[in-house]
C-alpha cells in the first residue's frame, strides 16, 4: 500500500516535470540553439529516468534514456535541436503521459510507433562521421571497444528506507546489471537506525561513474562507489584471492585503500588517487538528517499540493461559517443586546478575513491553461501548413479552481476556431498584404469583481451578409428578416450552425461554439464576438470572479426574496406606479432612455403593488435596464447552492441561498431575464 502511495505521488511529479518540458521545448523552437533550454530538457529526461525503473515503468526509463542521449549529444556537440528532434520530444512527452496514466501495457502499438520515429530521426541527425545512437532495444550505449574500470560499491540503506518506497531489489539488479563482479551480503544489529543488512560489491564496468551514481539517486547518502582500478581486475586471479582474504577479515568492510594499493602493486599502474573520505558509518542518521537540514536553512517553500477535495471542503465549511454569521446578525438586530454587538462585530470581521483567504486558496493563474493551448496552436498550424504566433498577456490573472477546469475546453473551441477559420494561408495573407505569419492573441484581466479574457486574430473575420445567407440556407432566418450585426455574430452559438465549406479533422460539423456557450454560461458568465472583415476577430468571455460566495443585493416581491449579483448593480432609486404607466415602461437614467422590466409581472406575481416601485439599475452589455421590485431589504453575502435535479431548468432563477433566518433566497439570472425580453417583441 506504501509503494502505490509513493508510485501516484512520482505519477504526478512527473506529470508536473512534463508540462514544464513541453513549456521547454516550445520555447526551444523560437530559439533552437539555447543551451540553457537544451540542457533542462536533458535534466527533466535524467530525472523522469532516475526513478522510473524504481516503479517499474520500464519504457518509461528506456523512453527516457534515448531522448536524453539525442540531447546529450546536442548539447555536447553544442549544435541546435532540429524541428524534427523538437517533434520527437513532444511526442515523447505525450506518451510518457500515456503510459504512467494508463498503463504501459495498453500502449505498445504507440511505442513501436514512436521507437520507429526516433530511429528515423537518429539517423536523420548525423554530425560530422558520428551518429546519434539510439538502441531501441536495449538501455546499454557504451562502445564496446571501452576499457572497463573496477570499482568497490558499499550500499548500506537506513532503517526507513522500505517505508520511503526504495526498491532495493531493484538496487542490487541494477548493480548486477551494470558489470561483471560480486555482490557480498552482510548483515548487522544493534543499530536502530540502519537496515538489518548492506552489501558490498567489486564489478568491472565500462559505463562512465555518473551512470553508475545514477543507480543510487535516492540513495546516495547511503551508498559510495570507490574506482580500485583504470582496468578490468575481475578475471585476475590473485586480485579475487585478495578481495576473499579482505572479506574475512573480522571486519565490518573491506579496506579499500588496502586493495587500491594490492592493484597498484599488481600491474605496476600509476597509482589512482587514494580516497580518504570518512566511512559513512561513522555519520550516524540523524547527523545526516541535521547536516541536510542546515544545507537547505535557507530554502523556503513557497508553495505545498492540496488535494482539490480538501479545497472543496474548506469552502463549504466557510459557507457554513457565512450562515452561521448572518444568524447572530439577525440575532443582534432582534434582541439588541450591547455585549453581543462587539462580539459579532469581531465575528464579522473574522469570517470575512477567513472567506477571502479560502477563497485566494482557490484561485489559479490563467497561465496553468496555456501550456495546452500553446502546444495546440502549434501542432494545428503545423497540420494545416500555416505560420501562427501565439502572444499572451495578463496570463497572472486569477480565477477560482472550478472555474479554470471548466473553461478549458471552451477556450480550446475559440483558439481551435482562431487556427482553422480566423487565419488565412500563407498565400491568401501575402495576397492581401498581411504578414506571412498569422497572430492569436490571448489576454486575461480584472474589471470590477470580474474577470475578462479576450482571443483575438488577425484573420479573414466573419462577413455578416455571409453568415445571414448561410442562417437563411440552414434556417435559422427568414430572407424577411433583418437583424442586426451583433445578432447576426450571435448566430455562430446555435447548434448545427457552422461557417466552414468542408469538414476536416478539425471544424465543420457545426459543433463547438453551442458547446463554448453553454459551457460560459454554466459558469455564469457572458460570452461575445466581434469581427471586421479581413482585420480579425474577437472573442470576449466575461466570468463571475469566484462562483461560490458572491456579494448580493436582497430585494422582495411580496414575499418572495430574490437576489441580485452587487458586480451587476449600477444604481437603485424610486418611481411611482403612475408615472411608470404613463411613461409606458420607460424612464431616463443619466439623461438616457432606459427600459423597464416590471418583474412582478415577468415573474406573473398576483398580488396588488405598491404605489411607489423600487427600480434597481443594472449594466447588460452597453446599455442599463431597470428591474422593478416591490422592497430592497439589503446587501446579502450569498452562499450560493444548487436547486436540485427537480428545478435545474427554471427559466430565470440559477440557485438559491440560505438566509440566516432558514429561509430561502433566489438567484435571479438577470442576463438570461434580459436576452429573453430582447427575443420577445418588448425592445430592450
Amino acid at each position: 500500500m506504501m509503494m502505490e502511495q509513493f508510485k501516484q505521488k512520482y505519477v504526478e511529479e512527473v506529470n508536473d516535470l512534463l508540462n514544464d518540458l513541453e513549456d521547454t521545448v516550445l520555447k526551444l523552437e523560437t530559439d533552437p540553439s539555447s543551451q540553457e533550454g537544451i540542457n533542462q530538457v536533458f535534466r527533466v529526461m535524467h530525472t523522469i529516468k532516475g526513478t522510473a525503473g524504481m516503479y517499474d515503468f520500464k519504457i518509461v526509463e528506456k523512453i527516457t534514456h534515448d531522448v536524453e542521449s539525442i540531447y546529450g549529444k546536442i548539447r555536447d556537440s553544442s549544435s541546435a535541436v532540429s524541428s524534427s528532434v523538437s517533434t520527437l520530444t513532444l511526442d515523447c512527452v505525450d506518451l510518457i503521459r500515456r503510459l504512467l496514466n494508463n498503463g504501459e501495457e495498453s500502449q505498445q502499438e504507440d511505442v513501436a510507433v514512436f521507437f520507429a520515429k526516433l530511429q528515423a530521426v537518429s539517423s536523420s541527425n548525423q554530425q560530422d562521421n558520428s551518429t546519434l545512437e539510439v538502441q531501441a532495444e536495449g538501455f546499454n550505449q557504451n562502445a564496446q571497444n571501452s576499457e572497463a574500470v573496477t570499482y568497490y560499491v558499499i550500499f548500506e540503506p537506513f532503517a526507513d528506507i522500505n517505508d520511503r518506497g526504495v526498491n532495493i531489489s531493484g538496487i542490487l539488479s541494477d548493480i548486477d546489471s551494470a558489470g561483471d563482479g560480486v555482490i557480498i551480503p552482510r548483515f548487522r544489529s544493534g543499530e536502530s537506525d540502519k537496515y538489518n543488512t548492506y552489501w558490498e560489491a567489486i564489478f568491472s564496468s565500462t559505463k562512465p561513474l555518473e551512470e553508475l551514481n545514477e543507480i543510487f539517486l535516492f540513495v546516495e547518502d547511503e551508498s559510495r562507489i570507490v574506482k580500485i582500478a583504470d582496468r578490468d581486475l575481475m578475471k585476475n586471479s590473485d586480485f579475487i584471492a585478495e578481495v576473499s582474504r579482505l572479506q574475512e577479515l573480522e571486519q565490518n568492510y573491506i579496506d579499500t585503500q588496502q586493495l587500491i594499493e594490492f592493484a597498484n602493486n599488481l600491474f605496476e599502474q600509476k597509482p589512482v588517487e587514494k580516497v580518504v573520505e570518512e566511512p559513512k558509518h561513522d555519520v550516524s542518521a540523524e547527523e545526516k538528517i541535521i547536516n541536510r537540514a542546515v544545507e537547505t536553512a535557507d530554502t523556503k517553500t513557497s508553495s505545498i499540493k492540496v488535494d482539490s477535495d480538501k479545497l472543496d471542503e474548506l469552502m463549504n465549511l466557510v459557507s457554513e461559517l457565512v450562515t452561521t454569521k448572518a444568524e447572530m446578525m439577525l440575532l443582534l438586530g432582534k434582541y439588541n443586546i450591547p455585549e453581543l454587538s462587539n462580539l459579532c462585530e469581531k465575528v464579522d470581521r473574522l469570517s470575512n478575513r477567513f472567506k477571502d483567504n479560502a477563497l485566494s486558496i482557490r484561485l489559479v493563474p490563467i497561465e496553468s491553461m496555456m501550456l495546452r493551448f500553446q502546444r495546440l496552436v502549434r501542432d494545428l498550424s503545423a497540420e494545416l501548413g500555416k505560420k501562427i504566433d501565439f502572444i499572451t498577456e495578463g496570463t497572472d490573472t486569477e480565477l477560482d479552481k472550478t472555474i479554470i477546469d471548466n473553461l478549458s475546453v471552451p477556450l480550446m473551441h475559440i483558439i481551435r476556431n482562431s487556427v482553422d477559420h480566423g487565419i488565412e494561408s500563407k498565400e491568401r495573407r501575402l495576397a492581401l498584404k498581411k504578414p506571412e505569419h498569422g497572430v492569436i492573441k490571448f489576454t486575461a484581466f480584472y474589471s470590477g469583481n470580474n474577470v475578462f479574457i479576450q482571443v483575438q486574430d488577425d484573420g479573414a473575420g466573419m462577413d455578416p451578409e455571409e453568415l445571414r445567407k448561410k442562417a437563411i440556407e440552414k434556417g435559422f432566418l427568414k430572407p424577411s428578416d433583418n437583424p442586426t450585426k451583433r445578432q447576426l455574430y450571435e448566430l455562430i452559438f446555435q447548434p448545427g450552425f457552422s461557417t466552414a465549406t468542408k469538414i476536416n479533422s478539425i471544424s465543420g460539423r457545426g459543433v463547438g461554439m453551442d458547446v463554448v456557450k453553454q459551457n460560459i454560461v454554466k459558469l455564469r458568465g457572458e460570452i461575445e464576438v466581434d469581427s471586421e472583415v479581413d482585420l480579425g476577430t474577437i472573442t470576449t468571455i466575461k466570468l463571475p470572479f469566484t462562483l461560490s460566495i458572491i456579494d448580493t443585493l436582497l430585494v422582495s416581491i411580496e414575499k418572495t426574496l430574490l437576489l441580485i449579483p452587487v458586480y451587476m448593480i449600477d444604481s437603485c432609486t424610486q418611481i411611482s406606479r403612475r408615472q411608470l404607466e404613463r411613461d409606458n415602461g420607460r424612464f431616463n437614467y443619466e439623461d438616457e432612455p432606459t427600459t423597464i422590466i416590471d418583474l412582478r409581472k415577468e415573474l406573473e406575481f398576483k398580488g396588488k403593488p405598491p404605489r411607489q416601485e423600487n427600480v434597481v439599475i443594472v449594466r447588460y452589455k452597453d446599455m442599463y435596464v431597470g428591474l422593478i421590485v416591490d422592497r430592497i431589504v439589503g446587501e446579502h453575502q450569498a452562499v450560493l447552492k444548487s436547486l436540485g435535479k427537480y428545478f435545474a431548468n427554471q427559466e430565470y432563477i440559477s440557485g438559491g441561498s440560505i438566509l440566516g433566518d432558514g429561509s430561502i433566497a433566489l438567484v435571479l439570472d438577470v442576463n438570461k431575464l434580459i436576452k429573453q425580453m430582447e427575443k420577445s417583441d418588448k425592445k430592450i
